[in-house]
């Protein structure tokens, strides 16, 4: 009888994120904090979509404060996803690292290479972590079986499409290969003479090496291994090749801005944008027309690079501030935040648990949008996962703008980039092991 009334406490427990965090007496784990204790957490963060997220989290994080005692959370937001990392960096070089952060999931390896990161291993295993959260998402912040992070907004791009345009133009679904892409921007481009009344296709500009890398996957290539990057490929070179046949032909913006492409696509300045799933619910409420949404298209196969962050706990922190982060943690990837995060932003839900509930449900029905990227999430891998990743993606996005804008050949410059960027990965390898 006991037993049984413990269960169902436990299981509310972990509904409701309440559940003590670390299991005493086990080894690895960490013991609970004194009662009567306030242990005060920093939390950065980024906005790395369109839309009002910063208040959303804003709002979530007094929800926590207000009905937890003993733990107070200190919301700092710090700007993009680089400048988050960055911050946190040098954060870490004076010894005050944030109680925990929401970095892009790419970073994993640079936060281990600094030796930062907490092993979460034992409480995700000893909580309901790997039975309820979707593994494929779980596996962002995986590195040697070990894991790093809670996964919390993962995203991947998708095709959105003004179907008002689809419409007058007479075209009647989304496209789902690159050469059905191509002729359907061309059908959506709208000129006066020599004056462009509309673009057919925007590639949202400042993640474009993201959907880049989606773009190689569609192609049959992961274009990067743990210690290396292969965008020197023939799969990777087609595919730049490509975007630049479609700005050659005057279809698709040589170039844009993350947020200038999402209020392009807003005002009808383009039929059709790449951009992150987790701008769904800003689109779709901003837009004057009606939003679609599709995979992006394929080569050889579906293919797409997640995006979105896990939540890491500093690891150079009291054990106190650990076990209040896990808390913390635990209680923003809870199934109802979990479930109402997904809604409010168009962020894939972690958990199967928050699919199922009926408020997700009954979304489903009323914006059978969400579930394209969820789907899509099938076909998808990590992002960009090796050290000196922000200096990889700083050289693959000077790279691709040059070869759009015509400086350069797509070869060429994929095999610079390859050459430049694997001499950095070697030489931080090296550092790491001296």
């Amino acid at each position: 009888m006991t037993s049984t009334k413990s269960n169902i406490s436990r299981r509310r427990l972990l509904a409701s994120g309440l559940a003590a965090p670390f299991v005493s007496m086990m080894p690895g784990l960490l013991t609970p904090a004194r009662a009567g204790e306030t242990v005060k957490l920093q939390f950065m963060y980024p906005v790395g979509v369109s839309g009002d997220i910063n208040t959303i989290i804003s709002g979530m994080i007094k929800e926590f404060n207000d009905t937890h005692d003993g733990v107070e959370v200190e919301a700092i937001y710090a700007g993009s996803y680089d400048n988050t990392e960055q911050k946190v960096i040098t954060a870490l070089g004076v010894g005050e690292p944030p109680a925990l952060w929401l970095p892009i999931n790419s970073s994993l390896q640079t936060f281990l290479g600094l030796d930062a990161l907490e092993d979460i291993t034992a409480q995700a295993k000893a909580d309901d972590i790997y039975q309820d959260f979707i593994g494929g998402f779980l596996d962002t912040a995986v590195s040697d079986d070990r894991l790093y992070g809670l996964s919390y907004q993962p995203s991947t791009p998708v095709l959105y499409y003004n179907m008002d345009a689809f419409k007058a133009a007479g075209i009647t679904k989304a496209p789902e290969t690159w050469d059905e892409l191509f002729e359907t921007a061309k059908a959506l481009t709208i000129r006066d003479g020599d004056e462009l009344k509309r673009w057919g296709l925007i590639i949202g500009g400042g993640w474009h090496d993201w959907m880049f890398e989606g773009y190689c996957r569609q192609n049959g290539l992961v274009p990067w291994e743990k210690d290396k990057v292969l965008w020197d490929r023939p799969e990777s070179v087609e595919a730049l090749s490509f975007w630049k046949t479609m700005v050659d032909a005057g279809c698709m913006a040589p170039a844009s801005t993350w947020q200038g492409s999402a209020n392009d696509f807003m005002a009808g300045s383009t039929a059709m944008l790449y951009h992150s799933t987790g701008s769904l619910t800003n689109l779709r409420k901003s837009s004057p027309f009606e939003v679609g949404v599709a995979f992006m298209p394929k080569k050889k196969q579906w293919g797409a690079s997640q995006g979105g962050g896990p939540l890491m706990i500093a690891k150079n922190q009291s054990d106190a501030k650990k076990e209040a982060a896990w808390t913390f943690a635990r209680w923003m990837t809870n199934t109802k935040n979990q479930s109402e995060w997904c809604r409010a932003t168009g962020y894939l839900a972690v958990r199967k648990s928050a699919w199922e509930t009926p408020e997700m449900q009954q979304y489903l029905i009323e914006v059978p949008q969400a579930k394209v990227a969820m789907e899509q999430a099938q076909y998808s891998g990590a992002f960009l996962q090796v050290p000196a990743y922000s200096r990889a993606r700083d050289v693959l996005k000077s790279a691709i703008d040059r070869t759009l804008a015509g400086e350069i050949a797509p070869q060429a410059a994929l095999e610079g980039a390859t050459t430049e960027v694997n001499r950095e990965i070697t030489r931080v390898l090296r550092r790491q092991k001296s």
